[in-house]
Formats: structure tokens, C-alpha cells, sequence
């Protein structure tokens, strides 16, 4: 009997696979159509990403599901389910700008999350992290939140949603160092992981897909992630609302991003 693969190794292989079509896609025509909504776009390079990387999910684990941005499959019924953005940064990506790449997580099916991976293949870049075993990559040490460098960004074309947004940007922007929009909620959480960003929010924007795998490796890397509420985010379907950042001023950017310090 061969060896057996590890699931993390598997979201790997995945990743590795997905990246391989997006860097594909790089030389041929972007072939980019509108969603439902004006901000959301997707090219050919997601869906062929995110069929290479189920093929890799399911032949590896044929009773898994797999809840994907570009449609689900395997068997959702299944002991576990991979929660799959084969391309995060969508419009980066059809612009010539970075960063990109996918976002592999695996979740015990209604339950904890097991494993993250997440890949930007044209700079080589690497994120992983498995619960309870820890990353290699560690949070800022800030302690003030006005000292704090924060990612945020909006994918939403409703009048309202933008308009609430651009009150929780004002906010950051009286009371933290400064706010970035990168683009990218998986590599924004990632790199608050790497303690390049002191947080990350994101509301009425994201996805499971978007921040699950980025999600454990902030909290194998020292920090919290919760809903805006301060409760534990979505990982089914639906928006899954987030806010990240190292413990130590977790409690103030969620305060801030509540409207709850204003001035």
C-alpha cells in the first residue's frame, strides 16, 4: 500500500493544480463576464481553476463535498466538505494587478475547520495552516489600534451597503494608522496572519470561500476572527461578514467597525 495523504497535503495538490490553470490563463484572453452584480466578475481562468482543483478534491476523497464560488459537488452529505475560491482577486487578476491566487479550506461537514491553504502562483507565494497544529506564520505585536494598518474592501453594488461602508472607512481612518483595500479578502486575512496587516473587515462582500482558509491561519498565528457581532463567522452559505486582527486590539477594531467609537 502507498502512503496516505494528509488532507492539508491534498489542499496542496489542489492549490498547486488551480494555480497551474490561473497562470494558464494569463496567456490567453481574460474572457470576462459581468455576475449578477456590477462589482462581480469571473473569467475563464476560475471556472478552469476551480474544476482542476475539484478533480483533485474528489478523486482524493470521492465521499467529500465541495461548496465552491463557482458551483458545489461531491457529496454534501459527506463527513467533510472543502470550501473552495479558485480565484480570489478575480479583478485583480483581469487587470494585470496583484495580488490573486486560490483558497482551498477544509471543515468538518457542519463543524470546525480542519485545514488552509491558500496560493498566489505568480509570486510563489504560500499560506498553510492545519488547527491545533499551528502555522509558522505570527500576527502583529500592536497593541494601540491607532497605530494599526487595516484591509477592507466592498464587492456590492447596492446604494445602501456602500454607503455603510464608507461610514466603517471614515471610522478607520479617524482612529486606526491607516485603511488598504488590496482586493483579495483571502490574501488580506492571509497577510494579517504574516503580521503585514494589523486587521482585516470585510462586510456584505464575502463569502466562506473568500476567507475560510485565511481564517485559520489568523488563529493558529496568535489572532481572533469573528462575525461583526464578536460571534463565530458563516461557513455555510450566504455572506460571511469578518473581522480579524491580533487579540490585543481585536475588541477596539470591532468596536470602531460598530459605529460604537465615533467621532
Amino acid at each position: 500500500m502507498g502512503m496516505t495523504v494528509t488532507f492539508l497535503e491534498t489542499a496542496l495538490l489542489a492549490a498547486k493544480a488551480g494555480g497551474a490553470k490561473l497562470l494558464e490563463g494569463l496567456d490567453r484572453p481574460k474572457e470576462v463576464l459581468q455576475k449578477t452584480a456590477r462589482a462581480n466578475i469571473v473569467t475563464w481562468a476560475d471556472e478552469a481553476a476551480q474544476a482542476a482543483i475539484i478533480e483533485v478534491l474528489l478523486t482524493t476523497y470521492p465521499d467529500h463535498g465541495v461548496l465552491g464560488e463557482e458551483g458545489n459537488a461531491g457529496n454534501h452529505d459527506g463527513p467533510y466538505t472543502w470550501i473552495v475560491d479558485p480565484l480570489d482577486g478575480t479583478s485583480n487578476y483581469a487587470r494585470g494587478l496583484s495580488p490573486w491566487g486560490s483558497s482551498i479550506a477544509l471543515r468538518q461537514t457542519n463543524g470546525p475547520l480542519v485545514c488552509g491553504v491558500i496560493f498566489d502562483p505568480f509570486r510563489n507565494e504560500l499560506f498553510l495552516g492545519e488547527k491545533g497544529k499551528g502555522t509558522q506564520l505570527r500576527v502583529a505585536d500592536t497593541t494601540d489600534i491607532s497605530k494599526a494598518v487595516i484591509a477592507t474592501g466592498l464587492q456590492n453594488d447596492d446604494p445602501t451597503i456602500i454607503h455603510e461602508y464608507m461610514l466603517r472607512l471614515e471610522q478607520m481612518h479617524l482612529h486606526c494608522r491607516a485603511a488598504r483595500s488590496i482586493g483579495s479578502p483571502a490574501f488580506a486575512m492571509s497577510y494579517v496572519a504574516a503580521g503585514k496587516l494589523d486587521g482585516f473587515v470585510e462586510k456584505d462582500a464575502t463569502y466562506a470561500w473568500d476567507i475560510a482558509a485565511a481564517a485559520i491561519l489568523v488563529e493558529e498565528a496568535g489572532g481572533i476572527v469573528t462575525d461583526f457581532d464578536g460571534g463565530p463567522i458563516n461557513l455555510g452559505v450566504g455572506l460571511c461578514n469578518v473581522v480579524a486582527a491580533p487579540a490585543a486590539i481585536h475588541a477596539d477594531l470591532l468596536k470602531i467597525v460598530n459605529m460604537e467609537r465615533a467621532g
